[in-house]
Formats: structure tokens, sequence, C-alpha cells
């Protein structure tokens, strides 16, 4: 287990809380895609994976940079700034490789804090296929998937995707941006997958990550469409009175105009054998960064709401500088300044508002943090990829609490005896669930799981005088029951990635065949209805995979000496 004890945390409410100042910041991220007076809805052709997200205070003149208050999961937790692949990779949901050093660029460099970059652990940094010999088996990210998988994501949470970690280089230069956070427990032992590609138990750096990683209690989900997200900085009462700022950076991917546009990589092997994988035309318009102005006095901060980006990050992401925003900026629903959408709040109508909010005048010395909220004991296995249980709101004497903090991790074998409740802050942050009265019950979802695995989920409630003792419950989830998988799913099971050489060679085989016969079209067409769920079966067993592979092993020895165009 990794130990945070000598980490600073700059976590909400990590600050004194004696002073009690709170500036409360508010705004709701907008979709490509919402019908007139409707909700967001998902487009397969213009798909929307949500904008990540970086909050910090800094000085009105720029030059002191005072703390960082939130930062989504996908940088902050899963490193997607500083992972092996190229930083033009295609991309997906919970696409596995391509470092995103464009996605919060501004808020990286004026941070400042440097680490070493990592890279493939074979060296093939302009390759998204071909790792397993350096994979190992990923609790979060899928691999590529094909655009007719985009919609329907089960294919991520119930295939058996091994990715490759990376390894530091130091001969790069450094980076802004931490390795990923979330790879904690160490006790699950890897499960061997033999192939000519390796065994498939490589985790490179891994190890290490999460020690180096200072952003995990920073970490936050990414504010939901259709809802006003709203949060809170403790205003350290060590700081000097003057002029400072909020900024909000938003980047996004697929956010293309006639000034943005990159197209994706894909190397000319790969052309030839993965051209249909991952999304394509991800690299679009730059982070925009808003910004909200304030004096810090005895006097409270009044209320404040702007409309329009301030400025604009590095298009490459390469350095922080900013640039006007001209018309070269969208201001259309979801995308360029439009990624805030424009709403009442404290302030009136903007995209961002800001105001004090009061504390109650309690002597923290003398009265105790909130009660912690009391769960109530879920089902015992969960559905395939999320967990729900119900809690009563927690008080914070008698009053309603300021906030909550859910967090979730799975647990490794031997759980629940090696689950380190102590290092919950290092965990996944979920949706923070909403605040009602004390005492009435709430229901939470935790959605995007993985089938088939024990989690332990962490909730605690901040009050006027800090935060409670975290709760916490475990739970399994479920099987997925039906999983129609692309390509050839026996094979995928049996390997662990349909992106494993032989696999993709196998694959190649059945195009090749199905194009020249109306016999192996119509084995095809029964073999795409019937694989599927006997290839969930194989893949529950090692002892079955492993028997799948030596008898496909002959055929694809065969088969790289006689398929035409193989060698």
């Amino acid at each position: 287990m990794v130990s945070r004890a000598s980490k600073a945390s700059t976590a909400l409410g990590s600050q004194p809380v004696d002073a009690c100042r709170l500036l409360q910041y508010s705004f709701e991220p907008d979709c490509f895609d919402r019908p007139a007076e409707g909700t967001c809805r998902f487009d397969a052709a213009h798909p929307d994976f949500g904008p990540q997200i970086s909050v910090w205070v800094e000085s009105a003149d720029g030059v002191s940079f005072v703390d960082t208050v939130l930062v989504t999961n996908a940088v902050a937790l899963y490193g997607i700034g500083n992972r092996p692949g190229s930083w033009d990779f295609r991309s997906g949901p919970r696409y596995p490789y391509g470092r995103r050093i464009m996605a919060l660029p501004v808020w990286a460099h004026r941070r400042g804090v440097l680490y070493d970059s990592v890279v493939m652990g074979d060296g093939l940094d302009d390759y998204i296929a071909a790792h397993m010999a350096v994979s190992s088996p990923e609790p979060y990210f899928c691999r590529p998937m094909l655009p007719s998988e985009v919609v329907d994501a089960v294919t991520c949470a119930s295939g058996a995707f091994r990715s490759a970690k990376g390894v530091f280089d130091p001969s790069m230069p450094k980076s802004y941006f931490p390795p990923r956070g979330d790879l904690l427990n160490w006790g699950n032992p890897c499960q061997t997958i033999v192939s000519i590609a390796g065994d498939s138990c490589f985790y490179g750096d891994a190890r290490q990550f999460a020690v180096i990683n200072d952003l995990d209690v920073v970490a936050a989900a990414t504010p939901a469409y259709d809802r006003t997200f709203t949060a809170t900085w403790n205003i350290p009462s060590a700081l000097a009175p003057g002029d400072y700022a909020l900024l909000i950076e938003v980047g996004k991917e697929l956010d293309q105009n006639d000034a943005f546009s990159h197209p994706s990589f894909l190397n000319a092997y790969e052309q030839k054998y993965y051209a249909d994988y991952g999304t394509e035309g991800n690299v679009g318009q730059p982070s925009v960064v808003y910004r909200i102005p304030f004096h810090l006095s005895e006097a409270p901060i009044p209320a404040t709401a702007i409309t329009g980006a301030w400025r604009y990050g590095d298009w490459t992401g390469d350095t922080g500088d900013v640039f006007p925003v001209g018309p070269e900026i969208n201001f259309t629903p979801g995308s360029g300044q439009g990624r805030l959408r424009v709403g009442d709040g404290p302030g009136g109508m903007g995209q961002v508002h800001l105001t004090e909010i009061p504390c109650a005048q309690l002597d923290c010395a003398q009265i105790p943090a909130p009660e912690a909220p009391r769960v109530i004991d879920p089902t015992a296995v969960q559905e395939a990829t999320a967990a729900t249980f119900t809690f009563r709101q927690a008080s914070d004497h008698g009053a309603p609490v300021i906030t909550y903090d859910l967090r979730f991790t799975a647990a490794p074998a031997t759980y629940p005896f090696e689950v380190d409740e102590g290092s919950f802050e290092q965990w996944t942050a979920a949706p923070t669930p909403p605040v009602s009265p004390p005492d009435s019950l709430a229901k939470v979802t935790i959605d995007g799981l993985t089938p088939r695995t024990s989690y332990t989920i962490a909730l605690r409630a901040r009050g006027a005088c800090g935060w409670s003792a975290p709760s916490f419950i475990r739970v399994s989830t479920g099987e997925v029951k039906y999983a129609k998988l692309s390509g050839c799913v026996i094979a995928t099971a049996a390997y662990g990635s349909d992106l494993d050489p032989d696999v993709s060679l196998l694959r190649r085989d059945r195009d090749w065949l199905v194009s020249r016969s109306s016999g192996a079209r119509l084995a095809a067409l029964l073999y795409a209805d019937s694989a599927p769920p006997l290839a969930q079966l194989i893949g529950r067993s090692e002892i079955a995979r492993a028997l799948v592979r030596s008898v496909l092993r002959p055929l694809v020895s065969l088969n790289r000496e006689l398929l035409p165009g193989s060698n």
C-alpha cells in the first residue's frame, strides 16, 4: 500500500477552518448536442466525452500561484497528460494512450511542478498496438474502440484489456503533468498470458506513479451536463489581503473548427491493421480560461458573474502561454468559449459565478466536525458496471452539511483485509452527492466500474469545522450478462486483448476469407451471435484461456507463412 504521510494536502477543507471563509464558485458544462429546450444527448457522429477542467487561485497580476482547487480525474488521477504514446493519437471512451499535454496547459505551467516523462516500455511510442509484451492488467482504460462500439461501451467494461503502463525516460524533457495515481493495490497477483508477445505482466514504473502523483487529493469527477456544478474553496487564514483571481481552464476533445484542427496520427503499419480503431479528429480548439478577479479584505467578497473566456491556451500544450480570444474561438454550445453554459446564479447571468458564503460562527476548538454519514448496507452483488447504495444525510450540529466527498478504489484479491482505508484521499473521486436535510435518505450510484470486481467506497461530510470521519462500505460488481464483442471474440478472450498481434492476424484471416467466400460470410454471422457467451466463459478461466491459445497458436504460425501480405 502507498503511504501519503509525506505529502502536503491541498484538498478542499485541508486548510485551517477557524476563520471559515468560503469562496463558492459555480458553472455548468455544455455539450455539443442539445435539442431545443432539451437535455444533452450523445451523438456517435460527433462524440462528446466531456471536458477536462482545472480550477486555481493566483494573484491578480498572475505572478503568484496560490492554490490548486480542483482538477478533473482524467488529468489529476488517470494521468492523461503524462502517459505513453504520441500526443496526437486518436481518442475514444477511456482511450489508453497518448500524452494529452494540450488538455490543461495554462494551469499546469502556472503551477510549475515538473515530473519525469512516461514512455512505452518497448520504445514504440508511435504505436497504439503491439505492446502486449510490456502490458499488464488494466483497471480503468479500454482498448481503442471501433466507431460502432462508442455508443454502447460495454466492451470496455467486459473486456480483459491489458495496457502498457509505461516507464520514466529521464532523457526526455520534463512534463508539467503527473503520471497516473490510481494504481494503488498491488496485492492482486498478475495472471500471465503466454503468447508471442510475452506474459503481459509488465508494470514498468507504475509502482512509483502513485507516490509521485500529488494531485489525487484535489481530483474530482468531471462535472455532469444538465446540472450546475458548485464547490467551495476555504480561503486560507494566512492569505494576505489583496487582489486575486479564480481561474477555470476547460479543455475538450473533438472540438475542431476552421482555425484549429489537426489530423490524428496512425503509423503506416497500423493504417493497414488498425485503421478503424479510435475516433479521428480529437485535437481541435485549445483550452479556454475563464477568470474572475476578487479582492480579499475584511469585507465579504461580493457576488460576481462573468461571460466569455478571458484567454485561450497554447494549442500544442508545449507552453503555458495565453492568447487574447478572438473570432477564431467558437462561442457555440459545448464548443470553444461555449464549453460552459450561460445561466443564472450569484451575481446574475453568466458562465462562471463567484461569491463568498457565510459560515456559522463556531469555536472549532470546542465543536467537533460533523457526524459521519450513516450508510445503509448495500446489496451484496451489484450491477456489472455500477454500484448503488443509500445513506442518511449527515448533520452539522443540526444543520445540513456543506458538501460530501465520495471516493472508491478496487480492492485487492485479499479483500477486505488489505484495503488501506487511511489512503482514501488517493482513491478515485466520484460525483458528489447533493446535500439534503439531515437524516433524509439519499441514493447514490457510481458508474463506470469493472465487472466481477470488489470495491471499497468511502463517503465523508464537510461541515463548518472540517471533515467528518469517512464511512466505508464494500461492494462487488456482477457479471455482464451478454456483451456482443467485435472481432475475433474467442481469441480476444484467450489472449486478453484484440490488439495482440496474434488476434490481429486471426482477424485479418477472417476478413480475407469473408471477402472471398459466401460460406465464410455465413459462418461469420453465426459466429457473431454464438461466440460472445462462450468468450465470457473462456475469459473467466485462465486454464480455458491457455487451452484456447494452445489450439490457436499453430494456426497463427501457419497463417503467418501462408496468408498473402502477412509478412
